[in-house]
This record gives C-alpha cells, structure tokens and sequence, in this order.
C-alpha cells in the first residue's frame, strides 16, 4: 500500500498540472482572438489613414458609430458631448464590445474543447451542435436589441421626455454606452439555454430544475428584472424579450430531458458491465477470470475451486 501511494500521488499531480497546462494553453489563445478583435475597430477607412495619419485617419469604429446614430437616434434628440474625452472613451468602449463579440465564437470554442475529455466519443460529436446553437442565439439576441429593443426603448423614452417639456439633449457618452451595453445583454441572454443545456450534459445541474414550477418562476423573476432595471420604464421591453426566450429555453429543456436519459441509460449499461466483471472469480494459477458457478479455469482446466 505504502509502494503504491507515491506513484497514485506523483499521476495525480501529473494529471492536475496537465490540466493547468491545458488551461494556460487555451487562454493564451483566447486572449490573442481577444487582442486581435479589438485592434480590429482601430483599423483606418482608408489608404489615406495610413499615409498620413495625424490628417487624414478615420477609424472604423467612427463609421460604426455614425451608422448607430442615424439608425437609432430620434429625429426630436440632439447629440451633444458631455466632455472633451467623452467621444475617445465610447471608441474604446465599442472596441471592446465588438472585439468580445467577434471572439466569443473563439471563446467558446475553447471552452468546449476544453471539457471535451469528460465526454464520451460519440457525445464529442454534438460539441459541433453546440457551437452552431451559441452563435445563432447571439445573433438572435443582437438582432432582437437592434430591430426591437432598442428602437422601441428610444421612442418610450423620447415621449416620456417630451411628455414632460423637456427638449431631449443626449450625452454621447450615455447613447452610445446605452446602446452597445443592451447589444451585449440581449446577446448574452438568448444564449443561455445553451449553457443549460451544457451543464446538464456533464453531470452538473440536474434536469429536474428545468421543470415546472422552476422555469414558471424564473420566467417572472426575469420580466420583473427587466421592467425595474430595463432600458424603459414599462414593462413591453421585457415582454418583447421574453417571447422568443420561453420558445428557445423550451426547446432547451426539450433537448436537455433526452440527453439527461441518454445519460442515466449509459451509465446504468457501465454500471452493469462493471457488476459483470466483478462478480466473476480469478483462477489463483493463471489469473484468468472465471464466469461465477463454474469448476475449471477456461485457459489453464486447472481446478478453481
């Protein structure tokens, strides 16, 4: 026992570091994603940029940001800078919302890859599904602030304003942070069930908390978070999200039920195989395993009893 304790200790400090090795390994490229999605919005329009760039350089973030402008701004507001670095911080802000958006494919990526060994093979095969789900619900929810959200947010704002006589100035600093803060929330939410149905996957959250009553609260729960802490101050907002989250988180749980039985039916078929194999003797000769009841070992006919 004491000749076996060193070496159990040494595999499973081995196994530990492998694993740190692993995880080093897959941030160092997340972070390079991260660095070169980033760098991206400080690219230059144009050749001109580059050739004389005290004059004539014109990031691409500033078309971003004129584009949201005209696409959202009412036509009753005014944009007005709140400070001299005011426009320099909503640059650097946008580039690393648009950098974590570009590079959350990556992200996840290696997440994934990362807990794949605690998979079987055949659920390695799904690791594709997944990646596939993340980036269309991203899209989902980016698309819902920008066609939704978003517009009809301004508009309850912009009348509550002029409701109360007051001529609707707006800092850049608050339109552009507001508006690129509920790009990223919308993203991330519609995402969601995604990780659910993970977590489910590997063992973590039992699938029982994906019914009944449970998601009936949590449906509430989130409706009210959105109407106290949403972008206005009704509750249509939070409505209008919700409606296609039920449908999505649905469709998850769906999914989750069938990979929770999957799982429970494999393990009691490894369960079963491992009874098998224990419950049978080994021939004290030839240390053969011998199926339970009989007399003679199969490989030696030697006499096991």
């Amino acid at each position: 026992m004491s000749s076996e304790s060193p070496s159990a200790l040494k595999e499973l400090a081995s196994s530990f570091w492998g694993h740190v090795d692993e995880l080093v390994r897959r941030f160092k490229v997340v972070l390079v994603a991260i660095i070169i999605t980033v760098s991206i919005g400080w690219l230059p329009t144009s050749l001109a940029g580059i050739t004389n760039p005290i004059g004539s350089y014109q990031p691409l973030l500033s078309l971003v940001m004129l584009r949201v402008k005209a696409d959202f701004l009412p036509s009753q507001a005014t944009l007005i800078a709140g400070g001299l670095g005011d426009t320099v911080f909503i640059m650097a802000y946008l580039s690393v919302i648009i950098g974590l958006v570009l590079a959350s494919p990556v992200i996840f990526y290696e997440v994934v890859a990362f807990v794949k060994p605690a998979l079987y093979s055949d659920e390695k095969k799904v690791l594709g599904y997944y990646l596939g789900s993340f980036i269309g619900l991203l899209a989902l929810g980016v698309a819902m602030a920008y066609f939704l959200i978003i517009p009809i947010s301004f508009r309850i704002i912009i009348y509550f304003t002029m409701q109360g006589g007051s001529v609707p100035f707006i800092f850049i600093k608050d339109f552009y942070s507001w508006i690129f803060t509920l790009f990223v929330i919308c993203g991330v939410f519609y995402t969601i069930p995604v990780f659910l149905v993970m977590l489910v996957h590997v063992g973590v959250l039992p699938v029982r908390f994906l019914k009944g009553r449970n998601k009936i609260f949590a449906y509430l729960i989130i409706l009210m978070v959105f109407w106290i802490f949403g972008p206005d101050p009704t509750p249509l907002t939070g409505l209008i999200m919700l409606a296609p989250f039920v449908f999505v988180l649905e469709t998850a749980t769906y999914y989750a039920r069938k990979i929770d039985r999957n799982r429970k039916r494999r393990k009691e078929t490894d369960f079963k195989g491992k009874q098998t194999y224990i419950s049978k003797s080994v021939c004290p000769y030839c240390k053969s395993l011998i199926e339970p009841g009989a007399v003679f070992c199969p490989e030696c006919r030697r006499t096991a009893m």
